[in-house]
């Protein structure tokens, strides 16, 4: 988390929310999964965590609707757009939850969600102005305090529901959320509006990478798989900044 906010404050929102949009909890869930629980729990964990990648688009949108409505005091929009997400994602999980999805429909449902979701979100700025601000340990211990917090209670949570709960819970943004929330108090809510507008075509990145760990976890192991995952998820992040690149105008 904290090398996702020094990047989007050096690199720009953008690119942050790129890094953003890699795998994180998902390889803690599948880690700890396969250690406990074994890899066929693990890998079926990983299944369901592709319909609950479709959840997180609620929390930026839901955060995002919030900070554009309530401007200040910046401390109280942060609070109500960070509710507002929580809010959202439970009832997406629970909705997803009663869809009758399949090894069949589970990917496809998934674009499906990511495809509209970026077409909403598509007159969005790409990026955002920002001055970074000065660090310091305090803060940095600070950002990795929450992110840590997040990822216990999310992971905690998730071991006691089986597989298919386990899964949906795993795709919480247990990351990006508390990122977004940083840049949103440091530099205004403009700032996460490429995040936002960049999110759901990451988030069907880490559906492939839990495409591939379904795949191969069983048959290669944690570690095979996570080489595995993580390439096909890279290339794909790598393909979507190309071709964004490619469609910018020429000054």
């Amino acid at each position: 988390m904290i090398g996702v906010t020094v990047a989007a404050e050096r690199l720009g929102p953008r690119l942050g929310g790129l890094i953003a949009a890699t795998p994180q909890l998902s390889v803690l869930a599948l880690l700890f999964f396969t250690l406990e629980q074994g890899r066929e729990f693990a890998a079926e964990t990983a299944f369901w965590t592709i319909p609950g990648m479709c959840a997180t688009i609620p929390v930026y949108l839901a955060y995002l609707a919030v900070a554009g409505r309530v401007h200040e005091p910046r401390l109280l929009s942060i609070v109500l757009g960070a509710l507002a997400g929580f809010i959202a994602f439970a009832a997406a999980i629970g909705i997803i939850g009663l869809l009758p999805l399949t090894r069949v429909t589970a990917v496809p449902f998934a674009a499906l969600v990511c495809f509209v979701a970026a077409r909403l979100v598509r007159r969005l700025p790409d990026t955002a102005p920002l001055a970074r601000v000065r660090t310091s340990a305090g803060l940095l211990l600070a950002r990795a305090a929450v992110s840590a917090a997040m990822v216990i209670g999310i992971t905690s949570v998730a071991q006691i529901l089986g597989p298919k709960w386990s899964g949906l819970v795993a795709g919480f943004p247990v990351n990006s959320l508390p990122v977004m929330a940083i840049l949103h108090f440091h530099y205004g809510s403009r700032t996460i509006e490429p995040m936002v507008k960049l999110w759901p075509q990451g988030a069907f990145g880490i559906c492939l990478f839990n495409v591939a760990a379904w795949l191969t976890l069983v048959r290669l192991g944690l570690a095979g798989s996570l080489v595995v995952s993580y390439a096909v998820d890279v290339a794909y992040l790598l393909t979507l900044n190309w071709t964004w690149l490619r469609g910018r105008p020429r000054l």
